[in-house]
């Protein structure tokens, strides 16, 4: 044999060992780290829950019960995250581990945005309409919906998802977006349109569900006006005419039995009191009180003219 070959021999020698060598590493690794995946070293032994306070803790944990003593390196942390956030009141579930064996669960809630009133109760609902909670009490810090169908939703369900609908929600979602969601009272859903009551007693008719943003802007400019000028409202038409129509509050009752009241151009300045312009003007009854005085005094003349013509007479 040949040095030659004899060298070539070697290196297939070393070739085929360093091989072997890896390859028993790698099996060795393998059995290693299956045994560490699967061992007490990397098991989870309790769970440690935060952000909660509407939704009870042991709800949380009995859903973590099902995750808690298997290896956090192996756990389907997905599986318990969409789990957690079908809950109704979970907004979302932020899923860790604080070593060396305790599950953490960071739990965000949702926030009511409203209640909708459904016939022997309220429903509490997000900006999303999905329903957090049932109950008979009124909450007098949320707006109160009415006119949205709440028969058969369950907690967790979106309400009012029907296609046809996507107007009206565009509408109460522009509402309460804007700054004045704070006075809002009750917002009933008609079939065209929506009426709004506010805190203040003011009442807000909108005549169809067109342009959500854009009569929500104007009845924010409108609100400002009010505040500014200190003035009050007892209705306003936001969409009949050109521009905004508003009643005022006393004209129903300075003039009874007069059509519905003065009604002013929302834009326009603050409304000026006829009385003030023109001076003080007499009522109907200083008009009929004045004339039976001058009959009176009428009267009262002829009677003496009649006495003086007989007192000649007799004479």
């Amino acid at each position: 044999m040949t040095e030659g070959r004899r060298k070539r021999k070697r290196k297939l020698k070393r070739k085929y060992r360093n091989r072997r060598i890896l390859l028993a590493v790698v099996l060795i690794a393998l059995i290693g780290g299956g045994c560490i995946l699967f061992s007490s070293l990397t098991a989870t032994q309790g769970v440690a829950i935060s952000g909660t306070k509407k939704i009870p803790k042991t709800t949380i944990r009995q859903i973590a019960d099902d995750y808690v003593n298997k290896s956090y390196l192996t756990m389907d942390r997905k599986s318990l995250k969409n789990r957690l956030e079908q809950l109704p009141y979970v907004k979302s579930a932020d899923i860790g581990i604080s070593f060396p064996h305790t599950l953490t669960i960071a739990i965000e809630e949702e926030t009511p945005s409203a209640q909708l009133y459904s016939g022997d109760g309220y429903i509490l609902v997000n900006e999303d309409f999905k329903a957090l909670a049932k109950t008979r009490s009124y909450d007098t810090d949320l707006p109160k919906i009415t006119g949205i169908p709440t028969s058969g939703i369950k907690l967790g369900q979106v309400a009012f998802c029907e296609t046809g609908n996507e107007k009206k929600i565009a509408m109460i979602r522009a509402l309460f977006r804007s700054e004045i969601k704070k006075d809002i009272n009750t917002l009933a859903i008609l079939d065209r349109g929506v009426k709004i009551s506010f805190s203040d007693g003011t009442i807000v008719h909108i005549g169809s569900f067109n342009d959500a943003d854009y009569k929500v802007k104007q009845l924010e400019e409108i609100r400002k006006e009010m505040k500014t000028k200190d003035e009050s409202y007892r209705e306003i038409f936001l969409d009949q005419g050109d521009h905004p129509i508003a009643v005022k509050p006393s004209s129903m009752d300075e003039d009874e039995g007069e059509p519905d009241g003065e009604q002013d151009n929302a834009r326009s300045d603050s409304p000026k009191d006829d009385k003030d312009d023109k001076g003080e003007k007499p009522t109907k009854s200083e008009k009929s009180s004045k004339k039976p005085s001058q009959k009176e005094e009428g009267s009262g003349d002829s009677k003496k003219e009649k006495s003086t013509d007989k007192e000649e007479k007799t004479r």
